[in-house]
């Protein structure tokens, strides 16, 4: 029997900005989601660690509407907008059209322009996909999100195959964008250093379920991590088997 995947509405009047319900999802025998919930504070960024395998791309997906096997439902405070590991640029067309990709309305070339300024590529705009860096590519794929004003960005381990130093200026330009956007996040990730960096709660999914919920220990990368917060990264690793 098909499915059409969980039931998605969007309630711009709700008090939180995520709220999924009772998500399933098996590939034959295999069960991978079993029975999930979870809710997101509006402009609250959640990071989901779990090694590969675990689920996380495919609860990023249920949350998205784009996974016709999985079962639930869920309730978004506005549309949402993902950006993948694969990035998915389309190279036929130019930075500035890739990112005005599927909008329409007089107001697209003012917000095209506005939000690749945002991501400090305005210089790029007629450039093609395959002319950028790795990290340039990420900031294209990031503006193409942003320029729909989603209520939830849903990102499915962007950084991941970026360089150290590239990685740690996206996540300093996550952090400016979520200033002026205000989405609510959900991130996957199989990085604590990245999901404690960025987020203000991890949990981490493991056997279908989340086994672990917490508020991330506040930390400043550029200062001696306090004992509060190197207890916190233990216990992810822990989590994941990697201690």
């Amino acid at each position: 029997m098909t499915h059409r995947g969980p039931e998605i509405s969007i309630d711009t009047e709700a008090a939180v900005a995520v709220r999924a319900q009772d998500l399933r999802r098996a590939f034959g025998h295999r069960v991978i989601l079993d029975g999930v919930d979870l809710e997101v504070e509006r402009g609250s960024f959640v990071a989901i660690l779990g090694h590969s395998g675990t689920g996380k791309t495919t609860l990023l997906r249920a949350l998205a509407g784009l996974d016709g096997g999985s079962r639930g439902s869920v309730v978004l405070c506005g549309q949402p907008a993902t950006v993948f590991q694969d990035l998915r640029l389309l190279p036929w067309k130019s930075v500035e059209a890739n990112v005005a990709l599927g909008c329409r309305g007089p107001q697209v070339p003012r917000r095209v322009a506005e939000v690749l300024a945002d991501v400090e590529l305005s210089t790029h705009a007629s450039a093609w996909p395959a002319t950028l860096s790795g990290g340039e590519a990420a900031r294209v794929a990031l503006a193409r999100a942003l320029v729909r004003r989603p209520g939830v960005l849903l990102l499915d381990e962007p950084f991941g195959p970026l360089d150290a130093l590239t990685r740690f200026r996206m996540h300093e330009l996550m952090g400016l964008v979520r200033a002026k956007y205000a989405p609510a996040v959900v991130m996957v990730t199989h990085d604590v250093d990245e999901a404690m960096a960025l987020a203000d709660r991890v949990l981490v999914l493991d056997g279908g379920r989340f086994g672990l919920d917490e508020a991330v220990v506040p930390g400043d990368r550029h200062q001696v991590p306090g004992t509060d917060w190197v207890a916190q990264r233990l216990r992810l690793l822990s989590a994941l088997g990697l201690d």
